[in-house]
């Protein structure tokens, strides 16, 4: 039997990635200002370009502000699971993958018997997935990736934890209220 799941999360906007917005703005019109400034002390030849390196800087600063939209996509394919990040609806990156069966620990970040491993020196890299933290449902995933030890921190789905706890009951360990929370919104 296949089991295919893939959920398409948006991350919110917090009250930090709201400041850091504004700073970038700030500083395009603050960059914008001493082009305009320098290029216009360095000479006619350069005044005439005035308007393409305000324009450039502009660019720049929207292309950077894109990056504050996100969404997270969680693709579980047959234990595998797969972990993407979309930025302004336009471009896909993988942000990791693990298969199940090579999970170390799971549990939820209100889980304190596992709390010790996931703050682990030995990690070498930690992946954040989470779209909303108000929300709860918060889990970690300790795995080891080419002999590194990574952690996951995301908000998996009722359904998609059930499939990872099918796929490794041992390591996987299931907050009841997690699942309990969710079926009640689908039935709504």
């Amino acid at each position: 039997m296949d089991v295919f799941l893939e959920y398409l999360m948006k991350k919110k906007q917090t009250g930090m990635d709201v400041l850091k917005q504004l700073g970038l703005i700030l500083a395009g019109i603050v960059a914008s200002y001493i082009v305009m400034v320098i290029f216009s002390m360095l000479g006619s030849f350069f005044a005439s370009y005035t308007l393409l390196a305000v324009a450039g800087v502009f660019y720049g600063t929207w292309v950077l502000l894109r990056n504050y939209k996100l969404e997270y996509e969680y693709i579980f394919t047959n234990g595998d699971l797969d972990i993407d990040v979309i930025k302004a609806q336009k471009t896909r990156k993988r942000l990791t993958s693990l298969q199940c069966k090579k999970i170390e620990v799971m549990a939820s970040d209100k889980n304190m018997t596992h709390k010790r491993s996931f703050e682990n020196e030995s990690i070498s890299k930690k992946y954040n997935a989470v779209f909303d933290p108000n929300l709860g449902g918060i889990y970690h995933v300790l795995f080891t990736y080419d002999g590194e030890k990574r952690l996951l921190t995301f908000q998996p789905p009722a359904k998609l934890l059930e499939a990872m706890k099918k796929f490794n009951p041992r390591c996987v360990f299931v907050d009841e209220e997690d699942l309990v929370e969710e079926s009640v919104e689908d039935n709504e």
